[in-house]
């Protein structure tokens, strides 16, 4: 917020009623409101009274805490316009480590850039001008983002379709682990179907086999009897011989029936 009014230095005043003392250094605003995340300039000019004696520094500090110096700039030359007004600048700007990438110099009015606002970057912010080292503070007050209705609804929407596209994507992958197992059931039941058609082809190949064996045996069989019963077998005789033998006197010598 603009306090609507311009201040000057004792130097600068000193300068007004001759001499040339230096730089005349502006604030344009006392009070700077940001907000968290965005960025914000703390507003500044100087102009030089006369021909000005090179080099310039120019420091920015954040005075609310340890920090120093949170950046500088050295005016190594400056072309002048209009009423010692720097239209073009050859300078070197060093910020410090930790503000490394939030925070810009500019050495053609030496007014103060920073960005990725942070709540702990509220307090009093001094620029320092040398050699004359003339000191003016500027106060930041960093506020939390306020969400208007518009962004509201914008916020939610964004959920929704979040929530939405969340939901989409655990379906399409539930139903693809579906078709997954689908797919593997199927295939693991026309492989039993397969073992089970090869083993009842077996079962039914297996008694064939066994009829045509039996019937060879009894073919083989049939044909070793009809081969036995075509040479009989001859029937034993029984022949008997007479043998006679002179024998010792007294003993009546009978004829002896051997069995032949």
């Amino acid at each position: 917020m603009s306090s609507g009014r311009r201040h000057w230095s004792l130097g600068s005043l000193l300068l007004l009623f001759g001499g040339n003392l230096g730089v005349l250094i502006e604030i344009h605003q006392h009070l700077v409101n940001g907000t968290v995340g965005q960025s914000v300039l703390l507003p500044v000019s100087y102009r030089f009274g006369g021909a000005p004696h090179f080099p310039v520094s120019i420091d920015w500090k954040f005075t609310s805490n340890s920090l120093n110096t949170l950046i500088t700039c050295t005016l190594l030359n400056c072309s002048l316009g209009a009423g010692g007004a720097p239209s073009a600048c050859s300078a070197k700007c060093f910020p410090h480590s930790t503000y490394r990438g939030r925070a810009e110099l500019f050495p053609k009015n030496g007014s103060l850039l920073l960005r990725d606002l942070k709540l702990r970057d509220s307090g009093v912010y001094s620029v320092v001008f040398r050699p004359s080292y003339q000191i003016w503070n500027v106060t930041l007050t960093v506020h939390e983002q306020r969400f208007t209705p518009d962004h509201a609804d914008t916020v939610e929407q964004d959920h929704i379709r979040y929530c939405a596209i969340g939901i989409c994507s655990s379906i399409s992958f539930l139903l693809f682990l579906l078709f997954c197992c689908i797919r593997h059931r199927g295939a693991a039941q026309q492989k039993k179907r397969i073992i089970k058609q090869q083993q009842v082809s077996s079962v039914e190949e297996s008694p064939m086999e066994s009829t045509a064996v039996r019937a060879m045996a009894t073919i083989y069989a049939r044909v070793g009897d009809s081969f036995e019963q075509s040479q009989p077998r001859p029937t034993p005789e029984v022949m008997y011989i007479s043998v006679t033998s002179p024998g010792p006197p007294g003993l009546d010598a009978g004829p002896y029936h051997l069995p032949g």
